[in-house]
């Protein structure tokens, strides 16, 4: 008795793209530079009154409104800590360095 042996199907390959990608890699040449933003954080602590941080966030941080620094001041007593100001590294040392004259908690640090 003769055996008999099916061959597999053909599977064509997928057709080559026409087009060239929306996205293409861009070369290091043409990537503009960009300097990492640091982040200034809020840490709570037990001593110093909201009204007092909410103060202190309105004068040093820029652009801060006295909603937004009831929120960051909140944030801090809930979660711990809260970024208060994410920018250039020259002008967040400047704020955190504010911030920690005026009594809080603080630090900077590269995001």
């Amino acid at each position: 008795m003769e055996r008999m042996v099916l061959a597999p199907a053909a599977v064509s390959a997928p057709p080559l793209p026409t087009k060239t990608p929306l996205d293409p890699v861009k070369t290091p040449e043409k990537t503009p530079l960009r300097w990492r933003d640091w982040v200034v954080r809020l840490f709570n602590d037990p001593v110093n009154k909201f009204e007092h941080v909410v103060e202190s966030l309105c004068k040093h941080v820029p652009g801060m409104s006295q909603d937004m620094a009831w929120s960051v001041a909140w944030q801090a007593h809930r979660e711990g800590v809260a970024a208060t100001y994410q920018g250039p590294r020259e002008v967040a040392e400047l704020v955190c360095e504010k911030l920690v004259r005026d009594g809080l908690i603080s630090d900077c640090c590269e995001s």
